[in-house]
């Protein structure tokens, strides 16, 4: 008998149809089910994953942002850094001790700010009065502390020929962190509309990424395929696996706190 001849293009052939199909499927159904207009699609994908209280969101032209302050300050600050630190030669070590004890400062800020305001909750007086401004400076500093984690591993993780430099690797490219990052926290207090879009946009689509990014590297731990990339295009079934369990994830969330609360 003899064998099925494969009339797939070779440039085609990392297609996985059945995984794209499951894709456009499920994020097809999750538009079909969350609220309409893109508004309404950022403000979903934003309920999976925050409080979205008003008082401690920013507005921008009359709108309320989709996340808080501080997940704003978060998502923004990891996608300026994953961009900015990204390299193509593949970067995969971990920054020196000493620039570690600067992202450990990072982190305690946001977490020392996070539980400052919410110490009323425990009826405890806070140390000082909390403000979405520094919500919003301890978010982006917290995600250029995620960057810095998430991007090593990302390298060490999938790619066949890492390279063994730290992806923060001068004190210059943490100032451009910092401009870059102020920059875009101007742009969140200055409260001109047109800038609303963009601002909500780039921040709930980085909560996909990163949660796409994070789910791969479980995936391509779990099928035993570290360091087995070359190009992108090797490890399309593990992207899809990614992507697929994040889009999943954000719609279980919206799911069950709609479930509870009976509103978006």
């Amino acid at each position: 008998m003899s064998e099925k001849k494969d009339d797939t293009p070779q440039k085609f052939r990392w297609l996985n149809p059945a995984l794209v199909l499951l894709l456009v499927a499920l994020f097809s159904a999750w538009l079909l089910l969350t609220p309409p207009g893109i508004e309404g699609k950022m403000n979903a994908i934003g309920y999976s994953v925050c409080h979205q209280i008003d008082s401690h969101s920013f507005s921008v032209g009359g709108k309320v942002l989709p996340l808080c302050a501080r997940c704003t300050g978060t998502f923004l600050g990891l996608f300026i850094s994953m961009v900015y630190l990204y390299s193509k030669d593949r970067k995969s070590g971990f920054p020196s001790r000493q620039k570690i004890t600067v992202l450990l400062f990072f982190f305690a800020f946001f977490a020392f700010d996070g539980i400052n305001a919410s110490l009323p909750l425990v009826g405890l007086k806070t140390v000082y009065t909390p403000s979405n401004q520094l919500r919003l400076i301890s978010g982006l500093l917290f995600g250029i502390t995620l960057a810095n984690v998430l991007l090593p591993l990302w390298h060490q993780t999938l790619w066949s020929n890492p390279n063994p430099q730290p992806v923060w690797h001068s004190w210059q490219q943490l100032g451009w962190l910092f401009l870059f990052c102020a920059l875009a926290g101007v742009m969140v207090v200055s409260d001109v509309p047109i800038l609303f879009y963009p601002i909500a946009i780039l921040s709930t689509l980085t909560i996909y990424l990163v949660l796409g990014m994070i789910y791969t590297l479980l995936w391509c731990i779990i099928l035993k395929k570290e360091n087995s990339l070359h190009l992108f295009r090797d490890g399309f079934r593990i992207l899809s696996a990614g992507l697929i369990t994040a889009i999943t994830q954000v719609g279980l969330m919206d799911l069950i706190r709609f479930s509870l609360s009976q509103t978006w």
